[in-house]
């Protein structure tokens, strides 16, 4: 069985008829054959009467076997064979006889009817075994509930050659990887496990695809280079997805819609005039944004849910609750720096993003002590500054490492 359990991820495939409203449940139109989840993602995959009626069942239980972890629980209930004798030839003549000529009668239609009865005999026994640890239960006669669990094969799921103790980890100079920009826009949807590689794609449930490319259309109106990026937000926060964080403005907007979209891009974020539609929060303290977009790179996927941990672990053991806040993100740029930070706080009346990359877990306890309690930057680390070119970023590095006072002083 499934054995669920506090903080399990799990994916139900195939539930397009289900209904409900829990902040613990997020709804995806997707593609069993491509799935848009991060490898070994879940901890749990549930089909019922549904894999039978994929295009291509092997690529559907491929794609299951990819996004669960390592042990995760594989559950597929579906109409079977029947293996009795006596009763396969009573089944056979009931479902190829009498089910179409029914569908025909009452339905008016006959080849719907035809292809369940087709696709039920068509569909295989059991699950492929190659990397599944299976097994059948018969429910009913012609019933079957066929379990598993991933198994994962070492070459494919060996989490450390993307993590911390990967090979290029540290390797490479990190001082001037951040592109020149002057805002960075924080919008709150769903959660990681959720998104695409891409937040422009459709797939993304709308919302960030539609305000994605209303940024792109007003690129030539706005007074300031902008970046988008999607956050996931805390459980224990007033955080709800449709909200915008707005840096170094320090505003957030809530409840952004669909139907907002034109608008709030118009009014807030062209003619910087602030927006009447919604409820705006000024924010206070410091935000911590670490990139999991598993989906687009596997590296921050793995790296960014451990970081998050950590931070949080570490806000908690401090007492930095409410001053220091901590969320998951999208895609930052240089996902081979990964685990990939950003830190947006207040130094000397001025909001700095500073960038980090590279940043391991025990990196933390330093990040928390030097950058957000004495407003030092870890030059070991750092990346690049928003409101910095790459030479002005390499040139503020250098002064710093040369002891000079203005190390503090960005544009």
């Amino acid at each position: 069985m499934l054995h669920p359990f506090a903080g399990m991820k799990h994916l139900d495939v195939a539930g397009g008829t289900g209904f409900g409203e829990d902040r613990s449940l997020h709804w995806v139109e997707g593609d069993a054959e491509a799935l848009s989840f991060a490898d070994g993602s879940m901890d749990g995959y549930t089909i019922a009467f549904g894999i039978r009626n994929v295009t291509h069942i092997e690529k559907a239980l491929s794609e299951a076997y990819r996004v669960l972890k390592r042990g995760g629980r594989f559950l597929c209930l579906e109409l079977s064979h029947v293996e009795l004798p006596v009763f396969k030839q009573i089944y056979d003549y009931y479902s190829f006889s009498i089910i179409p000529a029914m569908g025909e009668l009452v339905a008016g239609d006959r080849a719907s009817y035809q292809y369940l009865v087709e696709s039920i005999h068509r569909f295989p026994n059991q699950t492929d075994d190659a990397g599944w640890s299976h097994k059948r239960k018969d429910l009913l006669w012609n019933i079957a509930e066929h379990s598993g669990s991933a198994s994962k094969k070492s070459e494919i799921n060996n989490d450390t050659d993307f993590m911390f103790q990967r090979s290029e980890f540290g390797q490479e100079p990190l001082v001037g990887t951040v592109q020149m920009y002057g805002r960075h826009v924080f919008l709150c949807h769903k959660c990681p496990d959720l998104w695409p590689s891409h937040i422009e794609t459709t797939e993304c449930s709308q919302l960030p695809g539609l305000l994605s490319v209303a940024l792109k259309a007003r690129k030539e109106d706005l007074k300031r280079r902008t970046c988008l990026t999607i956050y996931q937000g805390e459980d224990d926060i007033d955080s709800m997805d449709g909200d915008v964080m707005i840096f170094p403005d320090m505003i957030k907007y809530k409840g952004l819609t669909q139907g907002d979209v034109d608008n709030f891009v118009d009014a807030v974020l062209v003619k910087e005039s602030g927006w009447s539609f919604g409820e705006v929060e000024t924010l206070s303290g410091s935000y911590v944004f670490v990139c999991a977009h598993g989906s687009r790179d596997r590296r921050c996927g793995l790296c960014g849910p451990v970081l998050v941990r950590k931070f949080r672990e570490e806000i908690k053991s401090r007492d930095l609750h409410g001053q220091v806040s901590v969320h998951p993100c999208s895609h930052v740029g240089g996902h081979k720096f990964a685990g990939n930070v950003i830190i947006f706080s207040k130094k000397d009346d001025k909001v700095i993003g500073d960038w980090y990359g590279y940043v391991s877990p025990d990196d933390v306890p330093t990040i928390l002590e030097q950058h957000i309690g004495k407003g030092r930057i870890v030059d070991r680390l750092w990346r690049g500054s928003m409101g910095l070119s790459k030479e002005e970023q390499k040139k503020a590095h250098l002064l710093r490492l040369q002891g000079s006072n203005v190390v503090g002083d960005k544009v």
